[in-house]
């Protein structure tokens, strides 16, 4: 009876061994799944908008002139996403954030949110600007050291 007791003190530690380890996979497995956002740009989520009915998402594009509405008092925060050729439109609302600093029309945006197709609509839970004036003025800076560089040689020429 001692041999025989071992060997189900085995087997009972080994499948109670394997339940906990496939728990542990399924766990990881669907929290992944939850967790992993696919990425667009908003032609490319119309193209796709019935694939990721109901599911989360990113964005980013162009803040749709003349499209933003806030209101301070309910944190409300409603806008539309464009593409850069302009032909492509995705409505988002924000409730209970705050609208970030640099937002404007015109500027660069990355939106994180559930998509509803049947709206064309994100229901954002992360809003972030690009802040374009960084890049504007290093590029202006790097223009002016070209013309800088070109009108030198244009006056090394003429002489």
């Amino acid at each position: 009876m001692g041999r025989l007791g071992m060997n189900r003190r085995k087997i009972k530690i080994f499948v109670a061994s394997s339940i906990l380890v496939s728990s542990l996979i399924l766990l990881v497995f669907v929290g992944v799944k939850n967790t992993s956002l696919r990425h667009f740009r908003p032609e490319q989520l119309m193209a796709k908008a019935q694939e990721v009915h109901q599911k989360g998402i990113q964005i980013d594009g162009f803040i749709a002139e003349k499209s933003t509405s806030w209101d301070p008092g309910s944190f409300q925060l409603t806008f539309v996403v464009r593409d850069e050729a302009d032909t492509a439109h995705v409505n988002v609302v924000s409730v209970g954030q705050l609208k970030p600093d640099n937002f404007k029309d015109g500027g660069n945006v990355f939106v994180e949110g559930r998509y509803n197709a049947h709206e064309n609509l994100i229901t954002a839970s992360k809003i972030q600007t690009k802040c374009a004036s960084k890049y504007q003025q290093a590029g202006s800076a790097l223009a002016t050291q070209e013309e800088y560089q070109i009108e030198s040689e244009v006056i090394t020429r003429q002489n």
